[in-house]
């Protein structure tokens, strides 16, 4: 079904907010780590810690969006996070040391989680029913977008203008992303409107099937639920490393240009993978699309471990982009497959946390184990363990998952 009119446009707004509250705020920030440490002389892990204190208040914002979103209070929410979102950014252009970054850091994440996954996935599940997967992995890949389209443009800020420069034009980009959404973007439900959702209609009668639908809920099996969570924290880790990009180049004698490459080629697989893992997932499954991406990105470590080539690292780096979609399409699919509609609800926000406090804490890792050793050897090495890892995961929840995956699909 076409994606047109006023349903287009909220996939626009949606597009607009995680372009700017993951794409510039997490997938851009590795850019910062060498410059601030090297201006207040500090080590990188302690630079990266930016980055853990930005995505643990991003996923810690996200759990207040339920109980504060509403259709009297989406617009206030959407000018007031993007105002915070982006003084805070613009902000850290004055900070003297490395602290009050830590300090504007927490608000820029907690601004950035009010307009992020749970805002924009409650938004498009209440306009979509047809293409909602299609509509939803689009959303995500633009976080992907921007950090291709963004990395050389705010590598080339800094370059000229120095990284508190660099700040500034992403706290600009910030507003002008998010103006779709705060100009544009009619209800958060447009039955309110006098609308149906794509594919949907004006009728209330589906309550009696859906609570229908609910008394045959599976229940939750524990162990499939923590074999999930470990994959979130596993998939969502490996997420991480792309920010550090820019210093694996440097330490192969590759140069900032190369490093920079190296992040826009690892965003473009990130959109275009989320993408292809929809279609893979409608055409042959989720446990052996998602196993086919574990592989690749398994792959694009070992090449990384063991190539210097400006080419070949390029090509790693693309590939490895493909760990984005096993952190977000692979994760909202294996929840419902594991769990069924019913009990999505029930799990998912649980297991979106755990994956977004991962993300953060291992930017942070990768920083201090590079502090530690000097190098990313050995941080290679453990992400590749965290892939063979998936793949046992992923086969141990499809044994044990308690429903079937074309009863869930």
């Amino acid at each position: 079904m076409k994606i047109s009119g006023k349903h287009l446009l909220v996939l626009v707004a949606m597009c607009g907010l995680l372009a700017s509250g993951v794409g510039l705020v997490t997938n851009v920030g590795g850019l910062f780590f060498t410059p601030v440490a090297e201006e207040f002389g500090v080590g990188k892990g302690a630079a990266s810690l930016m980055a853990t204190i930005c995505n643990i208040a991003f996923a810690f914002g996200g759990m207040f969006v339920p109980r504060i979103l509403s259709e009297k209070t989406f617009r206030p929410l959407l000018v007031g996070a993007t105002a915070t979102l982006a003084a805070s950014t613009a902000a850290l252009c004055l900070c003297p040391g490395i602290m009050p970054m830590y300090a504007l850091c927490v608000l820029r994440g907690v601004a950035a989680g009010l307009l992020g996954f749970v805002f924009v996935t409650t938004v498009l599940n209440n306009w979509f029913v047809a293409n909602i997967g299609l509509a939803t992995s689009i959303a995500m890949g633009c976080s992907g977008i921007a950090g291709a389209a963004f990395s050389p443009v705010v590598s080339g800020a800094i370059g000229s203008a120095g990284w508190r420069g660099g700040f500034v034009l992403i706290g600009i980009l910030t507003v002008v992303l998010n103006l779709p959404a705060i100009l544009f973007l009619p209800s958060v439900d447009p039955k309110t409107k006098g609308l149906a959702p794509l594919g949907g209609s004006l009728e209330v009668g589906s309550q009696k099937s859906d609570k229908d639908n609910a008394d045959k809920a599976t229940p939750i099996n524990g162990l499939v639920f923590g074999a999930v969570l470990v994959y979130a924290l596993l998939s969502s880790a490996a997420t991480a490393l792309p920010q550090h990009f820019p210093g694996l180049a440097e330490t192969y004698a590759l140069g900032a240009a190369a490093g920079a490459t190296m992040l826009s080629a690892c965003m473009v697989a990130n959109t275009a993978g989320k993408i292809l893992l929809g279609i893979l997932v409608d055409r042959i499954g989720t446990k052996i699309s998602v196993l086919i991406y574990v592989v690749l990105v398994a792959v694009s470590l070992g090449l990384l471990l063991v190539v210097r080539g400006p080419i070949i690292i390029v090509v790693a780096a693309a590939m490895f982009g493909l760990c984005y979609a096993l952190a977000t399409v692979g994760i909202s699919m294996l929840t419902r497959e594991a769990f069924g509609l019913e009990n999505y609800g029930k799990t998912y926000p649980t297991i979106s946390l755990v994956g977004n406090i991962a993300n953060a804490a291992f930017a942070s890792v990768v920083g201090f184990m590079f502090d530690f050793s000097g190098g990313y050897t050995s941080t290679l090495i453990m992400f590749l363990a965290m892939m063979v890892a998936l793949v046992g995961i992923v086969l141990f929840v499809y044994a044990r998952r308690g429903v079937a995956t074309a009863a869930a699909a």
